[in-house]
């Protein structure tokens, strides 16, 4: 069974914006990670363009993990305090991604996502993502990458990017080959992107 890692992305409630560390103490408390079978890690953290929203990186050993753990009364008895983190429905995907520990860990992680547009074939976006991937080694400030599509959304490239900061990312894709490489991937790609500063959670 492959690693996953499943990304959440929400907007907070007004009670997580004024005391985060609350509500995951809650959380931690009620259902320890070291207690969950198939768990490893936590990354989280809110959304630098629009603070109001935050991330969650969970790191399972498997889907199968995962969807296990769904069904355990430790899942169910945690869900009165998740309610009060987000409002409305929290996105999240599945993503069998490589190593990730320095791209999470980094001062700021990149959020990216290339959508195949309409009659436009992984053929020829694949070649692209491994072109930038292979591109961005060697940028200054930069912590590393990894890119996989979505579970059951093929059409779907995410990606993860570490930097020591936004404008380093700006800086290395504003001009130059990675800008080249990124106007092609936009040919065959709708790209939505944005940036969190996460931290490890035990």
């Amino acid at each position: 069974m492959e690693p996953v890692t499943k990304i959440m992305h929400f907007k907070t409630s007004s009670s997580y914006l004024e005391d985060p560390s609350r509500l995951i103490s809650e959380l931690t408390t009620t259902c320890s990670a070291g207690k969950i079978d198939g768990f490893s890690k936590a990354y989280l953290g809110f959304e630098v363009e629009d603070p109001t929203n935050a991330f969650w990186v969970l790191e399972w050993a498997s889907l199968a993990a995962h969807g296990a753990y769904r069904q355990t009364e430790a899942f169910k008895a945690i869900q009165a305090t998740a309610q009060q983190i987000y409002t409305g429905q929290p996105k999240h995907v599945f993503v069998n991604f490589s190593d990730t520990t320095q791209i999470f860990s980094a001062p700021v992680t990149e959020f990216v996502t290339f959508t195949l547009k309409e009659g436009a074939s992984t053929d020829k976006l694949e070649p692209l993502v491994t072109q930038l991937q292979t591109g961005l080694v060697g940028t200054p400030s930069f912590y590393g990458s990894s890119w996989a599509p979505v579970i059951d959304q093929p059409n779907v490239i995410y990606g993860v990017l570490g930097w020591e900061s936004v404008q380093a990312h700006w800086d290395a894709v504003s001009s130059g080959p990675l800008k080249d490489i990124i106007d092609q991937v936009k040919e065959v790609a709708d790209l939505w992107l944005v940036h969190a500063i996460l931290a490890s959670s035990k």
